[in-house]
């Protein structure tokens, strides 16, 4: 009878492994479809393109989610993963499992490299702690350099004293957080609401995989902001160079902050309204909104070649 029973049970849980990706698609179609109905069009239908520039912010907005899949691989191997065999099999599970921003909450992003890569024997714990440390670097560096980077802005002069005390107390709090000691503490209570098991010992992170994790997210962040950059430029070609460093600063700010909106699919409502108030410190206020409009619908062309690049590299 109990062996009937654990036939029965391992039967389900079979079942439902395999309905994931069949979950994880229609949330994905859902609320992609979704998050596209808010666009709002008629912006962009009383501004000029200069298309040139967009097709720029397309390869840096590719290159910035191609280093994050680099930075995945690498803490992986930093983890003692040595049963990486196909590279390009798992670019292509990180670029299917990027669009899981587009579902609200983070764990759809994370639980979705955990489970597609599983399938190319790589260690469960591994991808787990992985994962988990990959999207916290992202959030923590780029928080803590586009927040310095705004702050030290003159331009920034007139925003209220509370709020550049908040943001300095975040940026405080992000260079505590990337402490090994403390990062490894965040990371363990996350892997256990995730994995409900405690988290190996064996497998904690470095000084050394954090410290170049959070470099390499340095580099990510430039490429990410002139992405950004780029895309404000070719709606408002009078943007100069000199105000490429408050753009960088102000999209990843933004997109930080909406990552952290777990409530809203890919962030969305929230990082427009703080794109909406930085931008418009160095342009039009209908130029801004037509920026951030543009932004969004950008966003998800560059993550949708980012998948088709990634799968047309994969081995077959």
């Amino acid at each position: 009878m109990n062996q009937n029973r654990k036939n029965s049970l391992s039967n389900v849980k079979a079942t439902a492994l395999k309905l994931i990706p069949a979950v994880f698609y229609a949330l994905l179609i859902f609320f992609l479809i979704l998050y596209i109905q808010t666009i709002d069009f008629t912006e962009l239908q009383r501004v000029e393109v200069a298309w040139p520039y967009l097709i720029v912010s397309l390869g840096l907005a590719v290159a910035f989610r191609y280093l994050g899949a680099v930075i995945w691989l690498d803490i992986l191997k930093g983890l003692g993963a040595r049963d990486i065999t196909d590279k390009t099999a798992l670019f292509y599970v990180y670029a299917k499992s990027w669009l899981g921003r587009y579902i609200p909450g983070t764990a759809p992003w994370i639980l979705g490299k955990i489970y597609f890569a599983a399938k190319y024997g790589i260690s469960k714990h591994k991808l787990a702690v992985s994962s988990l440390l990959e999207a916290g670097l992202q959030i923590v560096t780029i928080l803590v350099l586009s927040g310095a980077m705004l702050l030290i802005d003159p331009r920034l002069g007139s925003i209220d004293g509370e709020l550049k005390a908040v943001m300095i107390v975040l940026i405080i709090l992000g260079v505590v957080t990337l402490m090994p000691p403390v990062f490894n503490r965040i990371v363990g209570v996350a892997y256990k609401v995730v994995k409900k098991k405690q988290f190996p010992a064996e497998h904690r992170a470095t000084g050394k995989i954090i410290l170049r994790g959070s470099l390499l997210y340095g580099v990510g962040a430039i490429l990410n902001g002139l992405a950004a950059f780029f895309v404000a430029k070719a709606l408002y070609p009078e943007l100069g160079f000199e105000n490429a460093v408050f753009v960088i600063s102000a999209a990843n700010l933004a997109g930080v902050v909406g990552m952290l909106a777990l409530f809203a699919p890919s962030g969305i409502g929230v990082r427009e309204a703080v794109l909406l108030v930085l931008l418009a410190f160095i342009m039009p206020p209908e130029i801004a909104v037509a920026v951030v409009v543009l932004m969004r619908l950008w966003d998800v062309v560059s993550d949708f070649v980012f998948l088709g690049v990634a799968r047309l590299c994969k081995r077959t």
